[in-house]
């Protein structure tokens, strides 16, 4: 994999155990959240003629004729370009050929910088001990641009936070990227729209081998405990990842790709601003504004489990690991896709709309800076799957049925589950599941701390209303209130599952 290393200004970090004392603590990012909640940009104050108090670049320092990509080395949104040279940052305004100007750094970080990642109205630059900086206002003029070392909860005030798999080592190109969602509307799994008011920051990153992906919201505990359960129920080795506004885009050795809609708030954890359900809602209709949504029950909640991935096609054409993502238009289903790549024999990007069927190719002629794929003209997503979880649990229901599951694992959102009759008859259904809102911190993954989900028992699979399932209809009717879909709570361990309010447990098998 690609690695960043140091910058050779005046100072990278002089410590791992603490992010960089200079920059501060509290900033626009502490302060407003609280308030409105929303994350907008304020409004500049001089426009675009506040770049022209910023210091030029040094002549010595090339810089691309364009910037293309949002990646560790470079960046924009609808207002800037970003590029980072030799530990500093340097900016101009979005497709402008305005002088390259250096963007007001903390004078310990500024030099010291060794990846960069830019979505919306945030950067975030790491330090080369992985410690994050974050700057805010980004949609806005120079003059409001402020720093802040503080990641995590309570409220964006934990004392910094490492890009995952850091730890004074060099850092990982295109493993990793801040989300910013904006006050976007989405559509969810079931078809149903909804507008959204509130903005929502993650910072996205793989895991060593590729198979785990991480998410760090600044409100939650800065512990790594919260996941996106990866394509191909988790088995997925990714070599490249990157995210814009809570779409997050990744890529195997082979050059297959998938994409999917997911944050805190879709998974269905988030019950303060969203209002969710298991339950089919039948011709809702959509709420004028979130507040609504929120509170009425008469139109449609966000429909749970949260929207799975997508597969995207094969690229026809050379490719490399620099992949590329960002927001096009004001709903989360308007995102470009962007791959570095070549194409009769001119350099360039393979692009296409998220939801597009086919890529299309632009000639920049510019050095390609990604590691090359072997890029397969079939899908070889299966060739390279880590193997299973090793994780089996059964245990019994009311009135002689018993529950089983098989290769659980925790960070997807649907679990294959085999329910059996007394009389040994078994039923495929499904279990879904989503990671519950924490405010403490705790271990990633399952250990013997419970962690708490929440989810529901889908029994449709198993054609309930069929005349040859009558057991199977007695037991909804009589132990799940009738309900086809039975919302269920569930602490797992790595040696039970607890399911309520059925009071099951399952002992690992």
């Amino acid at each position: 994999m690609a690695v960043i290393g140091p910058g050779t200004g005046v100072a990278a970090a002089d410590s791992d155990s603490r992010p960089l004392g200079c920059v501060p603590a509290i900033g626009t990012l502490q302060i407003l959240p609280p308030l409105p909640g929303l994350f907008l940009p304020l409004p500049s104050i001089r426009g675009v003629s506040e770049f022209d108090d910023l210091p030029v670049a040094s002549a010595d320092l090339s810089f691309p004729p364009s910037v293309d990509f949002r990646d560790n080395t470079q960046g924009f949104n609808s207002f800037v370009d970003v590029v980072l040279r030799d530990g500093s940052l340097y900016t101009r305004p979005r497709e402008s050929n305005s002088p390259w100007r250096r963007i007001p750094t903390p004078g310990c970080l500024d030099g010291g910088i060794v990846a960069v990642s830019v979505n919306n109205n945030m950067l975030v630059a790491a330090d080369a001990n992985g410690w994050i900086y974050s700057m805010d206002n980004l949609l806005s003029g120079p003059l409001l641009w402020n720093w802040t070392y503080s990641y995590g909860g309570p409220i964006w005030l934990w004392p910094g936070e490492r890009i995952p798999g850091t730890g004074g080592g060099p850092i990982a190109s295109s493993r990793w990227a801040i989300s910013h969602r904006m006050s976007a509307s989405f559509t969810d799994a079931e078809g149903y729209t909804h507008p959204t008011t509130a903005g929502l920051v993650q910072l996205v990153a793989l895991s060593q081998d590729g198979a785990r992906i991480t998410y760090q919201d600044p409100w939650l505990p800065a512990d790594l405990s919260y996941e996106i359960g990866g394509p191909e129920d988790g088995r997925f080795i990714s070599e490249a990842l990157t995210t814009s506004g809570s779409v997050t885009f990744v890529m195997n050795r082979y050059g297959d790709m998938y994409t999917r809609k997911y944050d805190l708030d879709l998974a269905g954890a988030n019950h303060i601003p969203g209002r969710y359900t298991w339950q089919p809602q039948g011709q809702k209709a959509s709420a004028p504004n979130q507040l609504l949504e929120r509170v009425d029950p008469q139109y449609a909640a966000i429909s749970l489990p949260a929207q799975d991935w997508l597969r995207q096609p094969k690229i026809p054409g050379e490719i490399t690991a620099r992949l590329s993502i960002h927001d096009s238009g004001p709903a989360m289903e308007n995102r470009e896709l962007r791959v570095e790549g070549r194409d009769n024999g001119r350099t360039g990007y393979w692009h296409k709309d998220l939801v597009a069927p086919a890529w299309d190719f632009t000639p920049t002629d510019q050095e390609l800076g990604g590691i090359p794929i072997a890029n397969s003209p079939r899908d070889r997503s299966a060739d390279t799957l880590v193997a299973p979880s090793d994780l089996a649990f059964q245990g019994a229901l009311p009135d002689g049925w018993t529950l089983r599951l098989d290769h659980f694992d925790w960070a997807q959102t649907k679990h294959p589950a085999t329910l059996t009759s007394p009389t040994g008859r078994a039923y495929d259904i499904g279990l879904y599941t989503a990671d519950e809102l924490r405010l403490l911190p705790r271990g990633s993954g399952l250990d013997d701390n419970p962690r708490g989900l929440e989810g529901a028992l889908d029994l449709r699979p198993a054609d309930p209303g069929h005349p040859d399932n009558a057991e199977l209809r007695r037991f909804i009717d009589t132990r799940l209130n009738g309900s086809d879909i039975y919302e269920v709570t569930v602490q797992a361990t790595r040696s039970q599952l607890v399911l309520n309010p059925l009071g099951a447990v399952l002992p690992r098998g």
